[in-house]
């Protein structure tokens, strides 16, 4: 029992300790890369009973640190500054190949604006040859990316940011030629306040990147911003905190440890309950069904004294009780041998001692045979 015991012990501590790694390799905890396009103000949190550090590396081929990418470390979430938005422009000049479509992505939180102006260079001769589409990155399906605010051909789209996310503007060529568009950006973005962030760090291409250590008790969270100037890919990821995962593991193996030992107790518990009705069961239909040996040194005469000592009863006992017990009709004019009870008629006893269960109807005996 012990062994099969420390068996399962072992058995469950490795699942549990392999679904931890699992959820922290997974989704939640990961490592994500993303885009933190020019006036990123983008919050990072994470659950720090779980969590022991946030880190960003920013990637190799964007070149130098001008892009002014920051994180910041806040001991609370920091508030939106609404009142002082972060206004630039961008100009861009590009060449659509046919049936194709190009796409920015900007990271505008709540309070946001954002405005496009398109114009197609004089001389294409194309009626309507462009779609312009500001769309949210969590609406991925056509249905709902076609109720996003849109404009084709040459004008402008604006659209006013109600959640923070990623919004992608995109620019399609639906005709079967080439196109030169000039497209104007205007964005007022809503940034964090970081003036209170008791961290900060500046991760440049290339390096181990910037790691904000999380204490395991507080709210405390972290910023991603970038320029005005450019946008860069960074990639983000989580650090475990594996004292917590490890004994989090043990306490869930030892609680089903505990609950396997409950459960083996009480349906041991039942299984030698049944089992036990059933061997008296057993035992008391044998007592019924056994047929009893003739006891060694049993002398004929006891038995012939029986069969007195019932004939001198019955002599007092009523009608009814001198019948035979098996067919109730003829009178008890017989004995069996070697036990000398007197129960039956002549004919039934003769029955009863040539069949296959030749036993006294009283006592259970053995019968040999039958006297009158």
């Amino acid at each position: 029992m012990a062994a099969a015991a420390t068996s399962c012990f072992v058995v469950v501590l490795a699942l549990c300790l392999l679904v931890s790694m699992a959820l922290m390799a997974g989704h939640y905890y990961g490592r994500a890369e993303l885009v933190a396009g020019p006036g990123c103000s983008r919050l990072v949190r994470a659950n720090p009973l779980f969590v022991q550090d946030i880190t960003v590396r920013a990637a190799e081929e964007e070149g130098s640190g001008a892009s002014g990418l920051v994180l910041y470390g806040l001991a609370e979430i920091p508030g939106l500054l609404d009142d002082v938005p972060a206004v630039w422009s961008e100009a861009r000049r590009v060449v659509l190949p046919a049936n194709s479509h190009k796409e920015w992505v900007y990271f505008l939180n709540s309070g946001s604006q954002i405005e496009v102006n398109c114009s197609v260079e004089p001389g294409t001769g194309l009626t309507n040859p462009l779609r312009i589409t500001i769309a949210q990155a969590g609406k991925v399906g056509f249905t709902q990316w076609s109720e996003e605010p849109s404009v084709h051909g040459t004008g402008a789209v604006r659209q006013s940011i109600n959640s923070s996310d990623d919004y992608y503007v995109t620019v399609s060529n639906l005709r079967d030629q080439d196109t030169t568009v000039t497209l104007d950006f205007r964005i007022s973005a809503v940034l964090y306040n970081t003036s209170g962030a008791e961290y900060a760090c500046s991760p440049s291409p290339g390096s181990s990147g910037c790691t904000y250590r999380l204490p395991i008790l507080g709210e405390n969270v972290a910023v991603l911003s970038s320029g005005l100037k450019q946008g860069v890919k960074v990639e983000l990821s989580y650090g475990p905190r594996w004292i917590v995962y490890f004994v989090g593991s043990a306490i869930l193996a030892v609680s089903l440890l505990l609950l396997y030992e409950v459960l083996s107790v009480l349906l041991g518990f039942c299984c030698a309950v049944v089992a036990d009705q059933r061997t008296t069961t057993a035992t008391t239909t044998a007592s019924l069904l056994e047929c009893k040996e003739e006891e060694e040194g049993g002398s004929r005469g006891s038995s012939f004294e029986s069969v007195s000592s019932h004939d001198g009863e019955a002599g007092d006992e009523e009608e009814g009780r001198r019948l035979c017990v098996v067919c109730c009709d003829a009178r008890r004019d017989c004995f069996f041998m070697p036990c000398g009870h007197s129960a039956t008629c002549h004919a039934c006893g003769t029955k009863i001692v040539e069949g296959d269960a030749s036993c006294c109807p009283f006592c259970r005996r053995k019968l040999k045979k039958v006297r009158r």
